[in-house]
C-alpha cells in the first residue's frame, strides 16, 4: 500500500502493511479562513480578528495568546456579548487557490487535510485568559454555556464552508484539554461543557465523509471513551505520559493513537541522531505491537522545531516498520 492507503486501512479498521510514517499521507490546504487563526510570524505580536494578542516565539511549535488584565477581550464573562464578535464568515471569500491546492494534493495521491486551529476551550482562554476560563467554568456556568454555544455555531459555520468548498478528506482540529500529567478540569466538567458541542461539530464532518483527527498533546486518558463518543477517529498528540498500551487495550480499533514520541526529549538545539533514533525505537517497540498506532512527534502538525530532527524520525520509522509487519 502507499501512505494514503495504509492510513485509510488503519483508520477504517483494516490491516495496514506498514507503519504510517507521521504526516506522510496528508497534504494541508491553506484555505482563506485559516489566516483567522494563523496570523503570527516568529518574533512578532499581532492582534487577530477576535481581538486577541498573539505571539509566536523563536523555536516554538505554535503561536500563543498573550492575555493580561489590560488586553483581554472578556474582562467579565457575564458581559461577554458586549466584547466578543466572531469574524464575519458571510463576506465573500476567494477559494480559488485553496481549490487548486486540493487538486494538487489529490494528484499526489495524498489526503486533502484542512486545519481548524483554536478549538472551543482554546478559543475561550484566548478571549479571557487561562485562569479566568477555568474559574468561570465553576463560578459562572450559565454564561460560559452561552459563550460556548456562540463559539460552537461559529465553528460549525466554518466547517460547512470547508466541506462545501473543498470537501476535505481529513480535518485536523486543535484543542488542548490537559497538561502533560492531567486534564485541565475534572472529566465530568469537561463532559458538561464540551462533549455535546464536540459531538455536534464532529458529527457534521463524519456525516460528510470527513475523517476527524483531534490534536491534544495532553494527558487525556480519563476521557478517552468520550473522545470516541464525540466522533474522533484519530487522537493526535498522545503523550507518552498517558498509559498508551492500556489505552490501546481499552479502545481496540475504535481510536487511532498518533504520537508517542517524546518531543521535548529529542527536539532540541543540541539534538543528536543517536538520541532521536533511540527515542523512536522506544516508542515503536512500546506501542506498535498494540496496534492502531501512528508514531509521530506530538506537535499538531508536520515537522520539528529544529531542522533535521523530523527527517531522522521519519527515516527511523521507515527502517523499523518491517519489524512489526513481517
Amino acid at each position: 500500500m502507499n501512505a494514503k492507503e495504509n492510513f485509510l486501512a488503519l483508520v477504517n479498521g483494516g490491516q495496514p502493511d506498514a507503519l504510517v510514517d507521521e504526516w506522510e499521507p496528508f497534504g494541508f490546504v491553506f484555505d482563506p479562513l485559516m489566516g483567522i487563526t494563523l496570523v503570527a510570524r516568529p518574533g512578532e505580536y499581532v492582534v487577530d480578528p477576535w481581538g486577541v494578542t498573539i505571539y509566536l516565539g523563536e523555536n516554538e511549535p505554535g503561536a500563543m495568546p498573550i492575555v493580561n488584565d489590560e488586553n483581554k477581550v472578556i474582562k467579565d464573562v457575564t458581559c461577554w456579548k458586549d466584547t466578543v464578535h466572531a469574524p464575519d464568515l458571510q463576506v465573500p471569500l476567494d477559494w480559488t487557490e485553496a481549490k487548486k491546492q486540493a487538486e494538487e494534493i489529490r494528484a499526489q495521491g495524498k489526503l486533502v487535510t484542512s486545519l481548524m486551529a483554536t478549538g472551543l476551550f482554546e478559543q475561550m482562554h484566548y478571549l479571557m485568559g487561562f485562569e479566568d476560563s477555568l474559574m468561570n467554568l465553576l463560578l459562572e456556568p450559565d454564561d460560559v454555556h452561552e459563550l460556548l454555544n456562540y463559539l460552537t455555531e461559529y465553528k460549525l459555520e466554518y466547517a460547512k464552508l470547508l466541506v462545501e468548498n473543498l470537501h476535505p478528506d481529513v480535518v485536523l482540529f486543535h484543542d488542548d484539554w490537559g497538561s502533560k500529567t492531567s486534564l485541565f478540569m475534572q472529566p465530568d466538567t469537561w463532559r458538561e461543557f464540551f462533549k455535546e458541542r464536540y459531538t455536534k461539530i464532529y458529527s457534521y464532518f463524519r456525516e460528510n465523509g470527513v475523517i476527524v483527527i483531534h490534536h491534544s498533546d495532553s494527558y487525556c486518558q480519563p476521557i478517552v471513551q468520550d473522545m470516541i463518543d464525540v466522533g474522533i477517529n484519530v487522537w493526535q498528540g498522545v503523550l507518552p505520559q498517558n498509559d498508551i498500551p492500556a489505552i490501546q487495550k481499552e479502545v481496540g480499533r475504535k481510536l487511532v493513537l498518533m504520537g508517542g514520541i517524546d518531543a521535548p526529549a529529542i527536539d532540541q538545539a543540541d539534538w543528536s541522531e543517536e538520541k532521536v533514533r533511540a527515542e523512536v525505537r522506544r516508542a515503536c517497540d512500546a506501542y506498535a505491537p498494540g496496534g492502531n498506532f501512528i508514531p509521530c512527534l506530538t506537535y499538531g502538525g508536520d515537522g520539528s522545531i529544529f531542522p533535521g530532527v523530523n527527517d531522522v524520525i521519519m527515516d527511523e520509522i521507515r527502517k523499523l516498520s518491517p519489524k512489526y509487519f513481517a
